[in-house]
C-alpha cells in the first residue's frame, strides 16, 4: 500500500479549491476535513457521528458526507480523467503531511485509476484504464 500527493482544484456544489490531495491505496474510504469541505460543498450531516479509524492509529469523527470532483492529468501520456466522488467528513482530520482530502479505493477502484510507485520520487498516477462515472454523484 502506497499514497501520492497532489496539489488539485477540487470542485463541490458551492465552489472550487486548490487543495492538497493525498492518494490512498490503503485507504478505505475519502477523507475531506470539515472547514475545508465547508468552503466548496454542502455537507449532508449525518444523524450522529460515527468514529473512523485511520491509518496511523487515530480515531476522528465523522459528521458528514461532500460530494466532489476533479480532473487529472499526465503530463507524460496527455491522458485525462474526470474523478467524482464523495468524502467523508471531519472536524478532527488534519492531514499528518498537509493533506486536507484523502482520496481512497472506492473512489480509485470505481474509475479504475492506478497508483504506480517507483523509486526516487517518481511515482504516478495511471490514468491508462480510467472510466468517466456519472452516477458516482
Amino acid at each position: 500500500m502506497g499514497h501520492i500527493m497532489r496539489k488539485l482544484p477540487i470542485r463541490g456544489d458551492k465552489g472550487t479549491k486548490e487543495l492538497n490531495v493525498l492518494f490512498d491505496s490503503g485507504a478505505s474510504r475519502s477523507v475531506i476535513n470539515e472547514e475545508v469541505a465547508e468552503s466548496i460543498c454542502h455537507i449532508t450531516p449525518l444523524e450522529e457521528p460515527i468514529s473512523l479509524k485511520l491509518a496511523n492509529g487515530e480515531t476522528i469523527a465523522v459528521t458528514g458526507g461532500c460530494f466532489f470532483s476533479t480532473t487529472l492529468n499526465d503530463k507524460a501520456t496527455k491522458q485525462k480523467c474526470s474523478l467524482t466522488g464523495s468524502a467523508l467528513v471531519s472536524p478532527d482530520f488534519k492531514g499528518t503531511d498537509g493533506e486536507e482530502l484523502i482520496i481512497g479505493v472506492p473512489e480509485l477502484q470505481s474509475h479504475q485509476i492506478g497508483l504506480q510507485f517507483a523509486p526516487e520520487g517518481k511515482d504516478r498516477i495511471d490514468l491508462s484504464r480510467c472510466i468517466r462515472r456519472v452516477d458516482r454523484l
